[in-house]
C-alpha cells in the first residue's frame, strides 16, 4: 500500500519548504520517486501555476 504526504505553505521558489521535501524524498527509499504537486491560490496569482 502506499502512502499520501500532504503539505501546505511555504515558497517553493524561495526553497523555504527544502528540507521538509527532502524528508519526503528520502521516506520513498527511491532513487527517482515521483511526485504530484498542486498548485493552490496564493498572493502571486495564476503567473505562478504557468
Amino acid at each position: 500500500m502506499g502512502i499520501i504526504v500532504a503539505i501546505g505553505g511555504g515558497e517553493i521558489s524561495e526553497l523555504e519548504t527544502l528540507s521538509i521535501d527532502q524528508t519526503i524524498v528520502d521516506l520513498t527509499n527511491k532513487r527517482k520517486p515521483k511526485a504530484l504537486f498542486i498548485p493552490t491560490a496564493s498572493q502571486y496569482g495564476c503567473r505562478r501555476v504557468l
